[in-house]
């Protein structure tokens, strides 16, 4: 007999599209549920009693004014423009049962009434109008006391089967980490939990809810300016948790933490109503703003119509800054948890481990001599074994193909780990990175003052988002940089403005290579620069268009005793290429070495580094940067940095100021 968590998915996987909404559905269904919900937006009861009572509900509706409240204006995403009209966010015409419904709140209720009067039969692969919105007929009923002698209640069987499969008894917000290896992922990301009492000591037998984006390509770039520019649809779906897990915390090696809400049984079942409208809604997706975390602040607040967030991050909209509204509102977060990933779990364990422990756990996990160690004294084998065991599934759990010989090796130490009887305690419950609420405010600007060789100056800075090398690291991933529109405005004595740099995007992911995750580094920067050049023995500055990449390894003591303690050296190559009429052809073009130091500890910071910069490919003269900079911290909001910068007919040193907000 098959358990009934496998039922349930069978369920929700063969009955929905959103995960949990519509039978998967051919162009041709979908087109056919667009015209019959359309036809029933303007449908008229047949009977004079029905009508008469129909036009009686539309009176008393707009008597009082029920399209402009604002739960009616949360169930059809209602936001004004910055024109001031309204319209709906949502950019499926499914969704809409009036033609003129995603602009006119009040002709989408007329519509909606008209709707709940179908009398019709439904073909078997759609469903009553009160059946697809069934938050839509519950606050009309509430609002209009609904004559059920005069307006049938039809009953919705799947919608019924599907809220008790899931039978929430609370939700948690799930917020899994910065991975800078992926495009899609280096913003971080929230999801919501389904917590089920049944599964209260199982709970990867929950079920989450997700909003994401539905790519027709995963090229990197394309991803990236699609996604910035809302070129991809985005939607809810549902499924089992534990594939989220194994996709965050196994293969991304992202934490997960868990924020528990407190949510009253109205509102849960109000939160599933509006769930299951959703599977008729889709999205724009923009990553800046309206994105995963933005439209689960909003299904929440048609869930608790007290909430009142989504206004409150302006046009950025960041995961990890969501997590601090819901701690901001009283009461709301009733509890928090840690679910550390794959990858944390095994840094776990060799922090735990004695020198000749660590040693015998390195020998084995290249997995060419195959040994199993003898047994010792004050020597725990399980702890290495699972160590090994860990390091296996994290480097294997996404490939296809795996050595035969590495798979024996793992069946083999399977057999062997169940032969052990030593026991050893885990520490997972300390955290090996911070939470998203301990993060710095991801916009900022700085003033800055500084000497040259090209005289005194003084400068202004603004960023967008997110976070640079030289932020305080805690809630962000350690090391990394993503940063939109870093601009710097500087003016010289008795000279005019100009504008140093503007980077548009700039990437940065420094990781440590070990004989684990074998990560590599990356920077990424494009947008404006300022080159330094010479003319007739003048220093001239002249701002050009700029593209940087450089990859490579960084090294660091990650599994020491005291880890990072001694910073993260990094070695790059990569390429550059810039756009000027100073140069030849009018561009300069050629490939790079670097060498990049940093290291952080309490509230300093320090980051150096040099750049070895070939031009001779486009025919223009080498040079090269080098650069020191430290940073004080006095908290999340203000930094002091100090800067010495120099390169081929430059060089400069400054002092800034930095406030973030």
């Amino acid at each position: 007999m098959f358990p009934l968590y496998l039922l349930t998915f069978l369920f929700i996987l063969f009955t929905t599209s959103l995960g949990a909404i519509e039978p998967p559905s051919s162009t041709s269904i979908l087109e056919l549920d667009f015209i019959t919900s359309r036809k029933q937006g303007e449908n008229l009861p047949k009977s004079p009693k029905a009508k008469q009572y129909l036009q009686e509900l539309i009176n008393e509706a707009k008597e009082k004014h029920l399209s402009e409240e604002t739960h009616w204006y949360r169930l059809l995403r209602f936001k004004k423009t910055r024109w001031g009209y309204l319209e709906s966010e949502v950019d499926n015409k499914r969704y809409f049962l009036s033609p003129d419904g995603k602009y006119n709140p009040e002709k989408e209720l007329i519509a909606t009434l008209h709707s709940f009067f179908t009398e019709e039969a439904i073909q078997e692969e759609l469903l009553h109008p009160q059946c697809y919105f069934p938050e839509r007929y519950h606050w009309l009923k509430e609002k209009l006391k609904f004559d059920q002698s005069r307006l049938p209640e039809v009953s919705c069987e799947r919608f019924k089967v599907w809220k008790d499969s899931l039978n929430p008894d609370s939700l948690s917000v799930v917020f899994s980490s910065y991975y800078m290896q992926a495009p899609a992922s280096m913003f971080g990301h929230t999801l919501i939990k389904l917590n089920n009492k049944i599964n209260e000591n199982a709970e990867l037998l929950d079920y989450g809810v997700n909003y994401a984006a539905n790519p027709v390509d995963m090229d990197p770039f394309s991803y990236a300016y699609r996604g910035l520019t809302g070129g991809y649809p985005g939607s809810f779906a549902i499924f089992p948790y534990y594939l989220k897990v194994n996709e965050y915390n196994d293969m991304e090696s992202r934490d997960l933490w868990e924020y528990k809400l407190k949510l009253k049984p109205e509102e849960r079942d109000r939160f599933m109503r509006h769930l299951w409208e959703m599977g008729r809604a889709d999205f724009d997706y923009f990553f800046i703003n309206e994105n995963c975390s933005y439209h689960l602040m909003e299904i929440l607040e048609v869930a608790m119509p007290e909430l009142n967030i989504s206004n409150k991050p302006g046009w950025i909209v960041a995961p990890g800054d969501t997590i601090k509204l819901y701690l901001a509102e009283d009461g709301l977060v009733i509890s928090k948890k840690y679910r550390p990933s794959l990858y944390s779990k095994i840094k776990y364990k060799i922090y735990d481990m004695t020198d000749e422990e660590r040693t015998t756990y390195f020998e084995m996990i290249r997995f060419e001599k195959a040994f199993l160690p003898e047994p010792k004294d004050n020597f725990r084998m399980s702890l290495v074994t699972d160590a090994v065991l860990d390091t296996y599934r994290y480097r294997y759990t996404s490939k296809q193909e795996i050595p035969k010989q590495h798979k024996e090796y793992y069946d083999k130490l399977l057999v062997f780990r169940s032969k052990q009887t030593d026991e050893y305690t885990s520490k997972e419950e300390v955290p090996l990175s911070t939470p998203p609420e301990a993060s710095h405010p991801l916009s900022r600007v700085a003033t800055s003052f500084g000497a040259s060789s090209l005289g005194n100056f003084a400068e202004f800075q603004y960023r967008i988002a997110y976070h640079d090398l030289l932020n305080v690291s805690k809630g962000h991933a350690p090391n990394s940089e993503l940063a939109f529109f870093d601009t710097t405005v500087r003016t010289y004595e008795n000279k005019k403005p100009e504008l140093t740099s503007m980077s548009a995007v700039k990437v940065t992911s420094i990781n440590p290579y070990n004989s684990i995750s074998k990560d590599i580094t990356y920077m990424l920067d494009t947008g404006i620069q300022t080159a330094v050049y010479r003319n007739n023995d003048e220093t001239l500055r002249k701002q050009v268009g700029n593209f940087d990449f450089r990859f490579g390894y960084s090294f660091s003591n990650e599994f020491g005793k005291t880890p990072m303690s001694l910073g993260v050296l990094s070695v790059l190559a990569g390429v550059k290429a810039q756009n000027g009429r100073m140069f030849e052809n009018n561009v300069r073009y050629g490939v790079n070495v670097s060498l990049l130091y940093q290291k952080e500890w309490g509230n300093w910071k320090v980051f150096t580094g040099a750049t070895a910069q070939n031009y001779q490919l486009s025919q223009n003269f080498n040079t090269y940067y080098a650069t020191f900079k430290i940073r004080y911290a006095f908290s999340n909001t203000h930094e002091l940095r100090v800067e010495v910068n120099g390169e081929r007919f430059y060089e400069e040193a400054l002092v800034s100021y930095h406030y973030l907000f």
